[in-house]
């Protein structure tokens, strides 16, 4: 399956890419609403980064709504740490200034 829009979006992670010249620009980590596969019970839940990067809509499949929902939000986060590691770790989330870009992971469970 190739998504070419992730259709209705019902989350938005705005981050900030600094760059060396002190000027910067947005990226947006983008959710869509998880729909269930055509002629299947499984569900696909598409997310993309925009303002870097590929710019892909990417998707992942549960067997419910809830489990394609919580490993979109998984991948995402992934994503945005190569990307970030990609990037000199030049991301920023409003929410942290230190380079924690909001997305728990195992690392994360103290926060």
């Amino acid at each position: 399956m190739k998504l070419d829009d992730i259709g209705e979006i019902i989350a938005v992670r705005k981050l900030t890419l600094l760059s060396g010249d002190e000027q910067s620009s947005e990226v947006l980590a983008l959710l869509g609403t998880p729909k269930q596969l055509p002629q299947h019970s499984d569900y696909s839940c598409p997310y993309q980064i925009k303002g870097v990067g590929s710019e892909t809509v990417r998707y992942t499949c549960g067997i419910d709504a809830f489990q394609a929902l919580q490993l979109a939000i998984r991948s995402l986060a992934g994503d945005l740490e190569v990307l970030n590691r990609s990037l000199g770790g030049n991301l920023r989330w409003e929410g942290d200034e230190n380079g924690w870009l909001g997305f728990p992971d195992r690392t994360d469970r103290d926060r």
